[in-house]
């Protein structure tokens, strides 16, 4: 059929891209769209390139209307060029480059597909959305996706069976653990509010990362057996304080895809180690492994996938369900309250990015706890506190690297009365890494132990200074750019 994009065509208020549910007004889901979903840059690439046709928008009749089911940023986009004040917030950017048309009204009828149900639809949009025939959807997209099927009634085997070519068992787990963390009763209240905002859907990738990794399922035994029904191995209190501590680091940001970039990460580490905690000081409560969780549904139609006993990870175990797991419990840890930066004022950075630095499996444990406990530290609140740790991991870091080495850095000469302080470890790397290389690293040691390439905050006597002199003291860009200063030395440290 040939439509005309404003009169006879319309958006999909059940859309699963929107942020805003089932919205009922065209104007607040083409404003979502824009927002959200970068409508204007589909909007620049058909002035700029050309309305491409190799991809038809799908359509149901609804009520006698005919509503675009596959294909709505592209519908936005041509609504809002044929009439820029649809979208008064990009009105003036959408007229300039509307402009660019030799002919706007070419664009004013569209040519789409009619589906003959919502079940076809919606065979056709799955393939498109969460394959790999395009860019997908992005993970809480993804998730909303299968939800709503699940929402809808649909049991697992059957979405497995009209989905041959999507790993649906992933996505489904990634719904099912969404919706058991936002099931929590947080005694926290700003955590509570927190799962309802657009920085905590941003950070889902985030939670993957920690309910993928083969400790969280080990620890937590969240599964989903052959029958539909889900497990676990900690109860709902503990869980509530596993949830408390993982959303708490999101929401200070702390926990994020850097700081989580790896399972020897030192974030990752000292997050494991929390947990290992909480759930050891909840053994008493902890129900017997593999007992069925309270509040856990036994079917997939009620809020549980079956997954047939394995993971949609690949790591043996599977989801969590969409039960209520809001026991009484005390948190893991103290809320903070985090205020709000000025309008137009760029947020500063909280905690030091370890990202890159992993320390190897040999490195004496109390490195790796320092290393974890540096990342979560918040800078802004304790810069001096950053200082002082800074100087202990860097001089921890070395004495490790040349121990892996079988290097004893006291033999070398490098030590005052036996003991090997921070600038003997300094000299003795210089020394090292002078005949050894890497030869860029030369001036980056020798300017952290001297001070005479960079700034005097970025020297190694600044951090003996904050450690030894009452009256020295540091603000938190000062130790961003200390760590900055060093960062190159201690990636070199954790690979002997």
């Amino acid at each position: 059929m040939e439509l005309d994009v404003l009169k006879e065509v319309h958006l999909d208020p059940k859309n699963v891209r929107l942020e805003v549910a089932d919205a009922k007004v065209e104007a607040d889901i083409i404003e979502d769209l824009f927002v959200n979903e970068d409508a204007l840059g589909l909007v620049e690439g058909i002035c700029k390139v050309g309305y491409l046709t190799h991809e038809t928008p799908v359509v149901l009749k609804r009520r006698g209307k005919s509503v675009v089911v596959e294909g709505n940023r592209r519908l936005a986009a041509l609504k809002a060029i044929q009439n820029p004040m649809l979208v008064p917030d990009y009105q003036a950017r959408i007229a300039a480059l509307a402009a660019l048309l030799p002919d706007r009204s070419a664009l004013s009828k569209i040519r789409v597909m009619v589906a003959p149900n919502q079940t076809e639809a919606d065979q056709l949009i799955a393939a498109i959305h969460t394959g790999n025939l395009r860019k997908a959807w992005s993970p809480s997209r993804q998730a909303a996706f299968f939800q709503a099927q699940i929402d809808a009634g649909r049991k697992l085997n059957e979405l497995l069976t009209r989905y041959p070519t999507i790993d649906v068992r992933k996505f489904v787990f990634r719904a099912h653990i969404i919706n058991l963390f936002k099931s929590v009763k947080y005694d926290d209240a700003e955590l509570q509010d927190f799962l309802t905002t657009k920085k905590w859907a941003r950070g889902l990738s985030t939670l993957a990362r920690i309910y993928e990794s083969k400790d969280f399922l080990e620890l937590t035994g969240l599964a989903m057996q052959a029958d539909g029904r889900v497990t676990k191995t900690v109860s709902d209190p503990v869980f509530k304080n596993i949830a408390t501590a993982i959303v708490q680091g999101m929401h200070d940001e702390n926990i994020n895809t850097r700081s989580l970039n790896s399972v020897k990460s030192p974030r990752y580490t000292q997050l494991m180690g929390e947990l290992r905690r909480i759930v050891a000081d909840g053994t008493e409560s902890t129900r017997p492994s593999g007992s069925e969780a309270p509040g856990a549904t036994g079917s997939a139609g009620g809020g549980a996938a079956a997954a047939g006993g394995s993971s949609p990870t690949g790591t043996g175990t599977s989801s969590g369900s969409g039960a209520s797991t809001g026991a009484a419990s005390g948190t893991a840890g103290g809320a903070t309250t985090t205020k709000q930066p000025p309008a137009g004022k760029k947020k500063k950075p909280k905690n030091l990015d370890l990202g890159q630095v992993k320390a190897p499996d040999s490195y004496p444990e109390a490195l790796k706890l320092l290393l974890g406990e540096l990342s979560e530290i918040d800078v802004q609140k304790f810069p001096n506190a950053t200082f002082l740790m800074i100087r202990a991991v860097l001089e921890k870091s070395i004495k490790a690297f040349a121990e892996a080495k079988s290097i004893d850095i006291k033999a070398t000469g490098n030590n005052q009365n036996g003991r090997v302080q921070l600038g003997h470890a300094l000299n003795w790397l210089l020394d090292y890494v002078k005949p050894n290389g890497p030869k860029y690293l030369i001036q980056v040691v020798e300017g952290v132990r001297t001070g005479k390439l960079v700034t005097y905050t970025n020297s190694s006597d600044s951090l003996n200074a904050v450690n030894h002199n009452h009256h020295f003291k540091v603000d938190a860009d000062q130790a961003f750019a200390m760590w900055s200063s060093i960062d190159s030395i201690m990636r070199y440290a954790m690979k002997p």
